[in-house]
């Protein structure tokens, strides 16, 4: 196994498309990271020519030690040495550098944190299919949304059309016991990939998403007594799953979802035909 430190984005994009890669190993992430004073390092495994694993990793110095992330990575391919492979990142890095990884798949090493289910929806299939594969009630809702005069609309995501949604995600998290990227973080990402931003509306309702190669990830979302009336989420999450399809992608990532803590919402999620599974808790690299 040969070790390639990546510094072009076109590289990194290409690579990370073949693992169907999450927001969270993409280019534009790390980029926002450093906007925020991180440093960021990306490293590729390969196997002869093929490459069989990626590391995205951000870090920064606590006590003059430098702990670095690699969130919902490595991205490894199925058929390969994964301790190998995971030995051959870890030499990538500096030294004395303490990572921490949070895998897709569930590794036999002490755990650092509880292990997360994650939503996924695979928009590969074809419009009629997407449709199908809504639950009646979800169905119904949507229905509805498209009886009434609600009409989704794209906004140019800049920073003055971002303030609504993400003074009331700051909020919510506020008062909220779920943990999730600060809303600044949305305001790095538009600056280094201001492209990358799809923001929908509806009446008071809007709902942000990232898209990122063939992929994209829900962002946050919020509502006001007239949208939830008229379930304007149900039609502006279904709009944007056929725009985000045109675009492209094949996998919309709804995030992490909580059926104890927070049922409504992922009842929501899972009802658009989305499928959860664990991934793996955060360990040591």
């Amino acid at each position: 196994m040969d070790i390639g430190a990546i510094t072009s984005q076109k590289d990194w994009d290409r690579l990370t498309d073949q693992f169907q890669a999450p927001l969270q190993q993409r280019w534009l992430y790390g980029a926002a990271a450093e906007r925020l004073g991180r440093t960021t390092r990306r490293i590729a495994i390969y196997d002869d020519t093929a490459c069989i694993a990626t590391a995205q990793t951000v870090s920064r110095k606590i006590a003059g030690v430098e702990v670095a992330l690699a969130t919902r990575g490595p991205l490894i391919v199925e058929a390969c040495d994964r301790q190998r492979a995971l030995k051959r990142i870890k030499r990538a890095l500096p030294a004395r550098t303490i990572t921490v990884m949070t895998p897709a798949e569930k590794l036999r090493r002490i755990k650092l944190s509880q292990t997360p289910t994650l939503c996924m929806l695979d928009l590969s299939v074809s419009p009629e299919d997407l449709r199908a594969n809504l639950h009646a009630k979800w169905r119904n809702g949507l229905k509805k949304a498209e009886q009434t005069r609600l009409k989704v609309v794209k906004i140019t995501a800049t920073p003055e059309a971002l303030m609504p949604l993400l003074r009331a995600e700051k909020e919510r998290q506020s008062k909220a016991t779920y943990r999730a990227l600060p809303p600044e973080f949305a305001l790095a990402l538009q600056n280094v990939a201001p492209r990358s931003l799809r923001l929908f509306a509806a009446s008071d309702a809007q709902m942000l998403f990232i898209k990122h190669g063939n992929t994209a990830t829900y962002y946050m979302g919020h509502t006001g007594p007239n949208g939830r009336a008229q379930n304007a989420h149900n039609l502006i999450l279904w709009s944007a799953m056929l725009a985000l399809k045109k675009e492209g992608v094949t996998r919309l990532d709804l995030g992490t979802i909580d059926q104890k803590r927070a049922p409504d919402l992922a009842r929501f999620k899972l009802r658009t035909g989305a499928f959860a599974f664990q991934s793996g808790a955060a360990c040591f690299l």
